[in-house]
């Protein structure tokens, strides 16, 4: 018999920890195990391995490539079984599936309302989840079995290489301002002037910021005074409705507040862009719900 037969929850769970907390002691405590105890475990796991999955020194443990690696899959197993009793708790309640949908901010506000009504016009019974964040966070959780599948703005350059990827083509962005701003009152903008202005920007690990910090280093600009960082593009619009906030925001989201405008910027470097992609894991190719939304998608507008 393997190790991975042998091996049961409450050993993925510890070994979760020990790459958290880095302390065997804390550890012990808290899964109720004496500290020998959870040693001996350890040492015997890591001799049914063969190779060891912590360096020990004075002031604790430190995971080794293989524990991280290790543990990443063991998180994708216990969010397996959370999504597999969250399936029980919804055909209880009358649903024959659940499928659940990641999705940046920005591409939400163009696509999800319609998506989600063709969804339930095709299946009423099916239990549809959204989770709404920054694509780091996103597809973390989709390796780890949390999501079925990621909409968003993908960077090519921190795209998992292991997830299935369909690219959908280019999401033109602009520098949204409210009407009143001084800035909206000129035909022609310089992204010199635009620096002497308070900005909302997405978070530094989103494929937005990193694209539009690219796109600003390639014509030799300054960054902009960050003010507000924040993922939330509906919220990052109602504050710029009402300030002098400038925010780099999908041109078909303006429509949605009359109250704003598209500076008149040159945006004509692809890396002040983005590219709209969908991710999902390669062995869930084929299930049906999933397929439904890659074809609804693969057959929008690009209008984002």
């Amino acid at each position: 018999m393997s190790w991975s037969e042998r091996i049961r929850l409450k050993h993925l769970q510890v070994l979760i920890r020990l790459c958290e907390e880095k302390s065997m002691s804390d550890v012990a405590r808290q899964s109720n195990m004496t500290q020998p105890a959870l040693s001996k475990w350890l040492k015997d796991f890591e001799d049914n391995i063969g190779m060891p999955l912590f360096e020990r020194h004075a002031r604790g443990i430190e995971p080794l490539p293989a524990a991280l690696a290790l543990v990443s899959q063991a998180q994708g197993v216990l969010n397996r079984l959370d999504r597999m009793s969250a399936t029980l708790e919804q055909y209880r309640q009358g649903f024959r599936q659940q499928f659940t949908l990641g999705i940046s901010p920005m591409v939400a506000a163009v696509y999800l309302p319609q998506l989600l009504v063709y969804l339930h016009e095709r299946d009423p019974q099916c239990h549809i989840r959204i989770q709404e964040g920054t694509l780091d966070i996103l597809s973390r959780n989709l390796e780890q079995g949390e999501l079925d599948l990621v909409i968003g703005r993908v960077d090519e350059a921190g795209r998992n290489p292991a997830m299935a990827y369909l690219p959908l083509g280019m999401v033109p962005l602009g520098v949204a301002a409210c009407r009143k701003h001084p800035l909206a009152q000129q035909d022609e903008v310089t992204w010199e002037q635009t620096l002497e202005y308070p900005w909302i920007l997405p978070p530094r690990n989103s494929p937005m910021r990193r694209s539009f910090e690219l796109g600003l280093d390639a014509k030799g600009l300054s960054y902009p005074t960050c003010a507000i960082e924040s993922a939330y593009a509906h919220t990052n619009a109602r504050v710029a409705v009402n300030s002098d906030f400038l925010v780099p925001m999908t041109r078909s989201m303006v429509p949605v507040y009359p109250e704003l405008c598209i500076l008149n910027l040159d945006w004509s470097d692809p890396r002040l862009h983005g590219q709209l992609g969908l991710l999902w894991r390669p062995q869930d190719s084929g299930e049906p719900m999933l397929e439904e939304v890659i074809s609804w998608m693969s057959k929008q507008p690009q209008v984002v």
